[in-house]
């Protein structure tokens, strides 16, 4: 996902998932916004591809999210002067990427101060708060909160829409899947009992007693942490940058996606969507499985 040293560049953009026959790429906008537009020999009857040149990064991924919102589309848009894959390395979010809940919100209301949490975990993955101390103030709110509530919510997870399809996709071809989450271990570790995720950091609430203390251990998980799970993984399982995915949701995950090869915003606040590699507003992380290998081909070492 990083950005080029040349301010004006060039693209492959993938388009995929249109909502119905009626949605479509406006290039008239994208147009002031680059040289020319060029679609490429279709490879794929569900994902066309165009070479872009001579455009702004930052314009031209603003724009496509706005359209890709508004038309009903989803899209990548990688640079021509960079190689991607083999892909080897998968890394998660977990709240509201691999499961369609946030589990702080859940036990705030087992705890009786849902909605209280609730505004705060919005305005926390829009990026207008400090994660840190966001995380904290929810967490407080949770003192005296029997662990059985934990189990509550365990008996709630259920996976999103596409993601065991991918994740066995993935895991068959010989790549390591991982989660890199502000929520909390006994979560991930739920998941991690459900789908072979090698690798797991997240926050640990302490606990007295059976009870919450309010309290959660450091560092905490935020997003200078994630990024640097995924570097470390990465250096670990001895693949480079170019062939890693992260995926999330939230402002939380804007600097493990851009430390990655591909950064994957699914169903995504603006100030992630707008940065990302790849953007699925429209359709699921399912959508990955043919997308990969051809981004392989177009563009890779595989």
């Amino acid at each position: 996902m990083a950005s080029t040293d040349l301010t004006m560049a060039d693209y492959f953009l993938y388009l995929f998932n249109q909502r119905d026959a009626e949605s479509k790429l406006n290039f008239s906008t994208l147009e002031n916004l680059s040289d020319s537009i060029e679609e490429q020999p279709q490879v794929h009857s569900g994902i066309k591809v165009y070479s872009i040149t001579g455009a702004d990064e930052s314009a031209l991924k603003s724009a496509l999210y706005e359209q890709s919102k508004s038309h009903g589309f989803d899209y990548c848009l990688l640079s021509q002067g960079r190689s991607y894959g083999p892909f080897k390395l998968a890394v998660f979010d977990m709240d509201s990427t691999l499961i369609p809940i946030e589990v702080i919100d859940e036990l705030a209301v087992q705890a009786g101060v849902g909605q209280q949490v609730a505004q705060i975990t919005e305005a926390a993955m829009r990026g207008e708060l400090d994660f840190n101390q966001s995380l904290e103030h929810r967490v407080k709110q949770l003192k005296g909160l029997p662990l059985e509530a934990i189990n509550v919510v365990k008996e709630q997870l259920v996976f999103n829409t596409g993601v065991e399809l991918f994740c066995h996709f993935f895991v068959h071809r010989g790549g390591e899947i991982a989660i890199a989450s502000g929520g909390f271990m006994p979560f991930a570790d739920e998941l991690s009992q459900r789908l072979p995720f090698s690798r797991i950091r997240a926050n640990r609430l302490i606990e007295s007693k059976g009870l919450l203390t309010g309290q959660v251990e450091y560092p905490i998980v935020n997003a200078d942490v994630k990024a640097a799970s995924l570097k470390e993984w990465a250096l670990d399982a001895g693949v480079t940058e170019q062939q890693c995915i992260a995926v999330g949701d939230g402002a939380n995950d804007l600097k493990m996606l851009q430390q990655s090869g591909i950064g994957v915003a699914f169903k995504a606040k603006p100030t992630l969507g707008k940065s990302a590699d790849c953007v699925l507003n429209v359709g699921y992380l399912d959508s990955l499985v043919e997308l990969l290998p051809l981004i392989e081909k177009q563009q890779g070492q595989g």
